[in-house]
């Protein structure tokens, strides 16, 4: 008997994760229609995850809401400022895509920009999720963040790869874009909570766990 309740439960917080990954696809893409709120709606979405789907906290769509409003500030800034040199080097990587293209020698340089975009990207994916984890200002942020992701180079890889895979594996679905905020936030949390886990004191995690077992009990 005891097995068919884990064998239920286990079905039931799979259908509940799914649930909820669907519900931060639909939250993530409506907040982020203005464009400039992509960084709150990002931080949040990583947020609930960790809270929601991770360790079975609160409800995605109360979760959800409640760190965008918290971290729209700080996130916003630090989207807006990010911007601007992942802008810079889409921009060169066209440009010398074109250039190599034509056969042009200059045109070499496409590979060069193409891992600064890269790393750019990585950056982010560290950055948003750091805003929505730790109290901090935007400028320790940008900077924690950029540290964490050149310090973490083989995790930093990993997520790039995962996040282009799912972005081309939903490019011939796109009825499953819906899964790809909530379901890559759960790569990413997987992920990092392990990074982060190395860059926090003994004590904040054993709180943390203490609280996640209280919650569970």
């Amino acid at each position: 008997m005891s097995r068919g309740l884990n064998y239920d439960n286990k079905i039931l917080a799979i259908v509940n994760a799914v649930v909820d990954i669907i519900i931060l696809g639909i939250f993530w893409f409506v907040t982020s229609i203005p464009i400039f709120t992509i960084g709150a709606s990002t931080s949040a979405v990583y947020y609930t995850v960790n809270k929601c789907i991770r360790n079975r906290k609160s409800y995605a769509y109360v979760e959800y809401w409640k760190a965008f409003k918290s971290n729209f500030r700080q996130s916003t800034l630090a989207w807006l400022i990010w911007l601007i040199p992942a802008a810079f080097l889409v921009a060169d990587c066209l440009l010398m895509k074109q250039q190599l293209k034509a056969g042009a020698p200059l045109g070499v340089m496409y590979y060069f920009f193409l891992v600064l975009a890269g790393a750019a990207l990585a950056w982010a994916f560290y950055l948003f999720p750091y805003i929505s984890r730790f109290e901090c200002t935007v400028k320790e942020a940008l900077k924690k963040s950029l540290f964490m992701m050149i310090a973490n180079l083989g995790w930093s890889i990993v997520l790039v790869a995962v996040f282009l895979f799912i972005l081309f594996w939903c490019r011939d679905l796109m009825s499953l874009f819906v899964l790809f905020p909530g379901g890559f936030g759960a790569v990413k949390n997987y992920i990092l909570e392990k990074v982060f886990k190395k860059y926090r004191t003994p004590e904040d995690i054993a709180k943390e766990l203490e609280e996640n077992r209280t919650y569970a009990s």
